[in-house]
C-alpha cells in the first residue's frame, strides 16, 4: 500500500515524473512528490546548485519534509499558479499537505530575498513531520558551517550562506540540520528556506503565499484577457504550459531560459548530458511568440529589449548562440567528475559549448518573432525595426556558410536546409517589417535576397527521386526539422515535397506517437530518446493537411510524456517508457501549445 517507508530514509531519483517545479524568475526548484527538494541553484538560473540531489543522492544537497509514518503522495499545482501541493495520505485517513513556493519581487533584476517556503497542513489528525536539511554549495562540493538553535540557523560557506527559520526545533546532524515536529489541524506551519541572510524583520508567511498565488493567477488573468480566451473550453495543459514559460523567464530582462537543469541526460547512462539553463536565441523567441499568441504582449516586447540589446554589444560580430539569463559571461563547458549524474549518466557538464557555435537560424527566428509582434502590437514597429536590422544584415552576409543546424552537431559544420529555410525568413520578416515601416525599397532589398536562398534550397535542398526535403545539401538522410518549413511559410502544407516529407519522417523517424529527430551518426556517442517538439510538430503538419483523426491519436499518446502535472521534458523513451532530458523544457511546451492551435482551427 505504502510507497514511502516509515521515516525519513529517502528514494533514489528515479523518474523526472516524480517532480514538480516552482520558482521566482530568477531561479526553479525541483520539488520531489516524496517530500525532497532535489534541485535548486541559488540565486540565479545558472548559479552553482546548492540542492542537487537528482544528481547525486549522496553528495548532491538536498531539503526534505514529509510524515515520518508510512504513507502515499500525489502532486497537484493550485490552480492558475505555479504554487505547488504535495499531498501525504496515511492509511487512517490523516494527511500532511505541503505547500511549495517561492515569492515573486516583481520588478527587480535580482530578487532582494530570495527564499523558498513550504507551508505544513494536517487534516483528520496530527502528523509527526521528519525534516532533513542538507544544502551543499557549489555543485555539492562543500557543506556549511552550521550558527544558531532551536529554530533559527545560519549556514556558512565559501560559496555563499543560507538561512532556515523552521516551525520546530532543528539540531545539526552531520553536515546538514534535522528535527521532527508535530502538525496539528487548523493551524498551518511553514518551514522557510533563504538565500544570503535573512532581513531584519521576517514578513508573515501567510501573507507571501497569498501574495504569490496572486502574482501567479493575476499574470495568468491578464493574457486570457487580452487574447479572449475561455476557461471552459481551454484543456488544462495549455494554462500550464502557460505558467511554464513564464516560470523559465527572468523577472525582468525579458530572456527565457531554455530549461532550469543541467545534466539531466537524453539517454540513461548516456553521455548526451548538457547545461540548459541558459537563453537560447532560438528558444527564447519561440517562447515569446507563443507567449505573444495567448495575450502577454509585453513579454514579447521584453525579449526584443533585451535581444536588440545583445545585437547592440555585439556589434559587427555574430550574436552568440546562448547567453545567462543574468549576464554572466563566462558559458565556457567543463565536467564536474565528483557527481554521479541522473540515472548513473555521466559526464555532468555546466557551461555550454554551442555558445561558440553558428546556428545561421537563430537570426530567421528572431526576425520571425520581431515580425509577429509588429503585427499584433502596430506600436511596436518603431521599437523593432531598424533595431533589428543588423540581423538580416548577418543573414545576408552569411547565409551560404555551413552551420551547425538547429540541433547543435558537434561534428563538423554542413549546408542545413532548415538553416537555410530560416536565412529565408528571416529575410522575408525583415521586407515585412520594412514594409510596415513604409519602407518599399527596403522591403524589395531583402525580397530580392529572399529570393536567391530560395532558389538555392529548392535546388540543392530536395531529393529529386523521392522529392523529399533533405537534411542537408548533399546529404539524402531525412530530418525532422524540415517539418518546421511549412510552419514559417517557405512552402505550402500542401506541395508535394512537404507531404513527402511528412510521410518519410512519419514511416522513418517515428516510434509510436514518438519521433526522433534524425537518424544516423552526429559526432556523438550513444543512443539519445525521441525528441518531443518533433512528435508535436508531426502533430501540427498532419492536422494542416487534414489527417486531424490521425494528428489527435498521436497527441493522446504523446500525452503520457507529460507526467502527472504536465510539465513536458525534453525527450522520452518509448521503449522503457521513461522521460529523458533537461526538465521541464521550454521547446517541447512551445510546441504542444502549437499543435494545440493547429487542432483547434
Amino acid at each position: 500500500m505504502s510507497d514511502h517507508a516509515p521515516g525519513l530514509g529517502l528514494p533514489v531519483p528515479a523518474t523526472l515524473h516524480d517532480y514538480g517545479a516552482i520558482g521566482n524568475l530568477h531561479s526553479v526548484a525541483l520539488v520531489s512528490r516524496h517530500g525532497s527538494i532535489d534541485w535548486l541553484c541559488w540565486p540565479r538560473f545558472a548559479s552553482p546548485s546548492l540542492l542537487a540531489r537528482i544528481l547525486d543522492a549522496e553528495m548532491g544537497g538536498h531539503l526534505a519534509v514529509r510524515p515520518e509514518e508510512a504513507s502515499r503522495s500525489r502532486q497537484r499545482y493550485l490552480p492558475s499558479t505555479n504554487v505547488l501541493e504535495t499531498v501525504f495520505e496515511l492509511p487512517d485517513g490523516r494527511s500532511l499537505t505541503v505547500t511549495d513556493f517561492m515569492p515573486v519581487e516583481v520588478g527587480v533584476a535580482e530578487p532582494s530575498s530570495p527564499r523558498l517556503l513550504r507551508a505544513l497542513e494536517a487534516t483528520r489528525g496530527k502528523v509527526t513531520v521528519g525534516a532533513e536539511l542538507r544544502p551543499r554549495f557549489n555543485y555539492g562540493q562543500e557543506g556549511p558551517d552550521w550558527d544558531g538553535n532551536d529554530d533559527r540557523w545560519i549556514g556558512r560557506s565559501s560559496g555563499g550562506s543560507v538561512w532556515v527559520a523552521a516551525p520546530g526545533p532543528l539540531e545539526p546532524v552531520g553536515e546538514g540540520l534535522g528535527g521532527r515536529w508535530t502538525v496539528r489541524p487548523g493551524t498551518r506551519q511553514f518551514l522557510q528556506f533563504g538565500w544570503d541572510r535573512p532581513p531584519a524583520e521576517l514578513e508573515p508567511p501567510e501573507r507571501l503565499l497569498n501574495r504569490t498565488i496572486g502574482y501567479w493567477r493575476s499574470w495568468v488573468g491578464a493574457g486570457r484577457t487580452r487574447s479572449s480566451r475561455q476557461r471552459s473550453s481551454e484543456p488544462p495543459l495549455i494554462e500550464r504550459s502557460e505558467l511554464v514559460l513564464k516560470l523559465l523567464s527572468h523577472a525582468t530582462s525579458g530572456a527565457f531560459v531554455a530549461a532550469p537543469t543541467t545534466s539531466l541526460p537524453e539517454w540513461p547512462g548516456g553521455t548526451r548530458n548538457w547545461d540548459y539553463r541558459y537563453v537560447w536565441i532560438r528558444d527564447a523567441a519561440f517562447s515569446a511568440q507563443t507567449l505573444l499568441s495567448l495575450g502577454h504582449i509585453e513579454e514579447a516586447h521584453a525579449y526584443l529589449r533585451w535581444i536588440t540589446a545583445r545585437l547592440r554589444e555585439s556589434g559587427p560580430r555574430p550574436l552568440r548562440v546562448l547567453y545567462a539569463a543574468h549576464g554572466d559571461p563566462d558559458l565556457s563547458e567543463r565536467t564536474l567528475p565528483h557527481l554521479r549524474g541522473f540515472l548513473d549518466s555521466r559526464p555532468v557538464r555546466v557551461g555550454n559549448g554551442a555558445a561558440d557555435q553558428f546556428q545561421l537560424d537563430i537570426f530567421g527566428e528572431l526576425l520571425d518573432a520581431a515580425a509577429l509582434l509588429a503585427q499584433v502590437d502596430p506600436d511596436a514597429r518603431g521599437e523593432v525595426w531598424p533595431e533589428l536590422a543588423p540581423a538580416a544584415e548577418i543573414i545576408a552576409a552569411q547565409w551560404a556558410a555551413p552551420d551547425r543546424s538547429i540541433w547543435e552537431i558537434r561534428g563538423p559544420p554542413d549546408h542545413y536546409v532548415h538553416s537555410k529555410v530560416m536565412a529565408w525568413v528571416g529575410l522575408d520578416r525583415a521586407a515585412r517589417l520594412c514594409r510596415l515601416n513604409h519602407d518599399p525599397a527596403g522591403a524589395e532589398r531583402w525580397l530580392r535576397a529572399a529570393e536567391e536562398i530560395r532558389r538555392e534550397v529548392l535546388s540543392r535542398g530536395v531529393d529529386p527521386e523521392s522529392g523529399v526535403l533533405r537534411q542537408a545539401f548533399g546529404n539524402a538522410r531525412i530530418d525532422a526539422a524540415n517539418l518546421r518549413i511549412p510552419m514559417v511559410g517557405f512552402l505550402p502544407f500542401d506541395d508535394p515535397r512537404i507531404r513527402a516529407t511528412i510521410e518519410r519522417v512519419e514511416r522513418d523517424l517515428s516510434e509510436g506517437p514518438f519521433v526522433y529527430r534524425y537518424r544516423g551518426a552526429d559526432g556523438l556517442d550513444g543512443p539519445e530518446g525521441s525528441f518531443l517538439p518533433c512528435g508535436f510538430w508531426l502533430v501540427l503538419c498532419l492536422a494542416r493537411i487534414g489527417e486531424k483523426a490521425r494528428a489527435h491519436e498521436r497527441l493522446a499518446g504523446l500525452a503520457e510524456a507529460a507526467g502527472p502535472l504536465g510539465l513536458w521534458p525534453e525527450e522520452f523513451d518509448p521503449k522503457g517508457r521513461i522521460p529523458l532530458g533537461n526538465f521541464p523544457q521550454a521547446f517541447s511546451h512551445v510546441a504542444y501549445l502549437r499543435a494545440l492551435e493547429a487542432l483547434r482551427d
